[in-house]
């Protein structure tokens, strides 16, 4: 039988291997540059379903087309981040209802900490929508106002989320919520948009070849200017 005390007693060899090497850690994130709302508010308010009308005024409810030509084309103005963080930008025209607008404004300010804000960058529901009753003939004129939409053209920020948040923490709770639109809905931040500015200018400056939109509108090539409608040439083909 073996003695486990002899055993215990014999010296036993360890062998340790050293190695070394140079770990590189990431910078800590600082938000000296970040620009809060002036009044205050940190959560996203909520939007009104209807517009408001004032009866001294003369102003009553009124009933429209659908107006599709307020989502057509791409947004002139409303296309930069003014606190430069993140925020979610339409891809191509679509209309908001008020449903869309309750669920983002809930999803967001449950997810929304200390010193993170977040700021609508489009108007609330304005144009009406009508629908008649199901079974209804037709005729009769238009039927009675379901719903208010807000329209948004291509390229149009719809809201920014900033403070003290990383991409990564904005990314967790606004990608998912792209799919809630009706229309293509992408995430941006301030480096990416400056860096798709930079790369337009780059092609711009860089590109020898004469063959575009303006040389062919200019110089009228296979009788353009007949068949090519004022959209077509006011933005020369990218959007419809």
């Amino acid at each position: 039988m073996m003695n486990l005390r002899n055993v215990c007693k014999t010296p036993v060899a360890c062998f340790v291997q050293s190695t070394r090497g140079m770990k590189k850690y990431p910078f800590p994130v600082t938000y000296e540059n970040v620009r809060f709302p002036p009044n205050g508010q940190l959560k996203l308010p909520a939007m009104p379903a209807e517009p408001t009308y004032d009866l001294e005024k003369g102003e009553k409810k009124y009933k429209s087309t659908k107006r599709m030509i307020e989502a057509r084309g791409v947004e002139e103005v409303h296309t930069e981040l003014i606190h430069e963080q993140y925020g979610l930008a339409a891809v191509s025209g679509g209309f908001i209802d008020s449903d869309d607008f309750k669920f983002i404004q809930d999803r967001i300010n449950k997810n929304l900490i200390d010193n993170q804000f977040a700021v609508w960058r489009v108007d609330a529901p304005w144009l009406p929508r009508t629908k008649k009753a199901q079974g209804t003939r037709l005729g009769g004129g238009k039927g009675s106002i379901q719903k208010y939409v807000t329209p948004v053209r291509a390229n149009r920020i719809i809201l920014e989320v900033g403070g003290y948040i990383t991409e990564i923490e904005a990314k967790a709770f606004l990608l998912y919520l792209c799919e809630r639109f009706s229309f293509p809905v992408e995430f941006v931040s301030e480096t990416l948009l400056a860096e798709r500015r930079r790369k337009a200018e780059e092609t711009r400056m860089m590109n020898k070849n004469v063959f575009n939109w303006d040389h062919v509108i200019k110089y009228n090539m296979q009788n353009c200017n007949s068949w090519l409608s004022n959209y077509d040439i006011a933005w020369k083909g990218k959007y419809r």
